[in-house]
């Protein structure tokens, strides 16, 4: 093989040249994440912080105003505050964003069985995980043991 600028390949030079050795799918994605690894990181990273910002003026922005203490109670607001879990919506909202592939959030409130079951299929590939942020974000679902909204 000649490396003198101009020159022409033989056909014999041609074989002589070592082969490109084919990459693993596996191989692949080590040596992309080895180059963008860190741009990955920052924009899960963003992409929670904005969740969280979210979530947190969600939450405040529902805390209820100042009552006249001379208004009488509304039929539901009595019903409500009857059966109020003492746990705390906000937290159990937090723990699903951040743990819920873990189940960490249906075993704060209380399911112990379906917090094991979405420990072990990591939230159905994060399709229970979203379906449980929306319900908690919704305040749909319950505590276990009362049946009592989260205050």
């Amino acid at each position: 093989m000649s490396t003198e600028y101009g020159t022409l390949n033989t056909p014999g030079d041609e074989e002589s040249r070592p082969t490109q050795v084919e990459q693993t799918k596996c191989q692949k994605i080590r040596s992309y994440l080895g180059k963008h690894g860190h741009r990955i990181f920052i924009s899960w990273f963003i992409v929670i912080l904005a969740a969280a910002v979210l979530t947190l003026s969600f939450h405040f922005s529902l805390l209820p105003r100042h009552k006249h203490d001379g208004e009488p109670p509304v039929d539901g607001e009595t019903l409500n505050e009857m059966c109020t879990s003492d746990r705390s919506w906000f937290l159990a909202l937090m723990l699903s964003i951040f743990f819920g592939p873990f189940g960490v959030d249906r075993f704060y409130l209380g399911y112990i069985f379906l917090g094991v079951l979405k420990l072990l299929t990591a939230g159905l590939g994060g399709i229970w995980w979203i379906v449980d942020v929306i319900l908690i974000a919704l305040n749909v679902l319950t505590d276990h043991p009362n049946g009592c909204h989260l205050h």
